[in-house]
């Protein structure tokens, strides 16, 4: 396939330079063609232009090569100058329609490989994949987010929505191709083929320093393998750390100690069962408020209060009378169909 694509890559450059000549070219035929044409076959009675729109009908089924022959031309300078039309506009067209065609299939191409420009707003961008990587689509899709994965081969994952780019989230070009000024969120996963656990996380916090770089107002998720390397990427502006294994360790502690708490968990990040964990923006009215209000009114909505957030903090559930001075409210919720 790929002597094919690039067969189709010279051939789309080199019409591409000819493209806007084309229309120009072609546009210039047809005035130039309907205006002549009308002016040297209306005397002729036996013609079958007799207004300028006869005369563009003509014009336009000749140069798209229909030719249904409605139209006669009688006079000889008449037949002279449409020999002429006819082999101008059929070029111009031509390489018009050529030009098209060849931007139609480059751009199939592209996305079937995943080398297009993603266009979306708002989306997640998930970068390498691992095990797993279904569910966390999975998740991402119910809270109706769309997904872009960016790594060097297809998983080509089924039952969930994602659009593919084949690339690197450690380079730019890659990042801006998967559209990373208009994403919500950046998700980096342990790139596949590291089997040494610090290695793996070094590339991760190299990976969120390049976004960082590339946006500085990124929003970054980070899953690391080791817990010692956490402070890392905090500290290159990382601002979630998931480290894999110890929340399931957590739990599995918890299912001994305290049964029925790991249960809880699971489904309130499930919410497979009319309940689920969510965290909103809290309206700038609460600012300055104390924290009984924003319980008050959340809980009349039927929304349990679990913390507050703020960049720099995360604050369970404070006493009643402190003041708000958080940006975002973790809640439990019912869930909304």
């Amino acid at each position: 396939m790929f002597p094919f694509v690039l067969l189709f890559r010279k051939l789309r450059k080199k019409l591409e330079g000819a493209f806007y000549g084309a229309i120009a070219s072609t546009f210039i035929v047809v005035i130039y063609g309907t205006v002549s044409e009308f002016y040297i076959e209306n005397p002729f009675h036996a013609s079958g232009i007799h207004s300028l729109f006869e005369s563009l009908w003509w014009v336009v089924q000749t140069i798209t090569t229909v030719g249904y022959g409605d139209v006669p031309i009688v006079s000889f300078w008449g037949k002279v100058n449409g020999m002429f039309i006819m082999l101008v506009g059929i070029g111009s067209l031509g390489i018009l329609t050529a030009s098209i065609g060849a931007n139609l299939v480059e751009m199939n191409v592209a996305a079937k490989l995943g080398e297009r420009r993603i266009r979306m707003k708002e989306h997640v961008i998930i970068c390498n994949s691992e095990e797993g990587l279904t569910e966390l689509i999975g998740e991402i899709n119910s809270n109706g987010m769309d997904v872009v994965l960016v790594d060097s081969e297809d998983p080509k994952l089924q039952n969930v929505n994602y659009s593919f780019l084949k690339g690197k989230c450690s380079v730019e070009r890659d990042l801006d191709l998967a559209g990373i000024s208009k994403s919500s969120k950046i998700v980096v996963l342990p790139e596949k083929g590291i089997h040494d656990p610090s290695s793996a996380d070094a590339k991760s916090i190299l990976t969120s320093m390049v976004i960082r770089k590339a946006r500085s107002d990124a929003y970054i998720v980070a899953e690391l393998l080791k817990e010692e390397n956490r402070d890392h990427a905090l500290l290159v502006g990382v601002n979630e750390v998931v480290v894999k294994g110890s929340l399931s360790t957590l739990l599995l502690a918890n299912a001994v100690t305290s049964p029925g708490v790991s249960k809880l968990m699971y489904e309130l990040l499930r919410g497979e069962h009319g309940n689920r964990i969510r965290e909103y923006t809290l309206d700038a009215k609460f600012r300055g408020k104390k924290c009984k209000d924003v319980y008050e009114e959340l809980e009349r909505e039927g929304d349990a209060v679990l913390a507050f957030k703020s960049e720099k903090e995360l604050m369970i559930r404070p006493n009643k009378d402190t003041t708000m001075n958080w940006d975002a409210v973790i809640v439990i919720e019912p869930y909304k169909t």
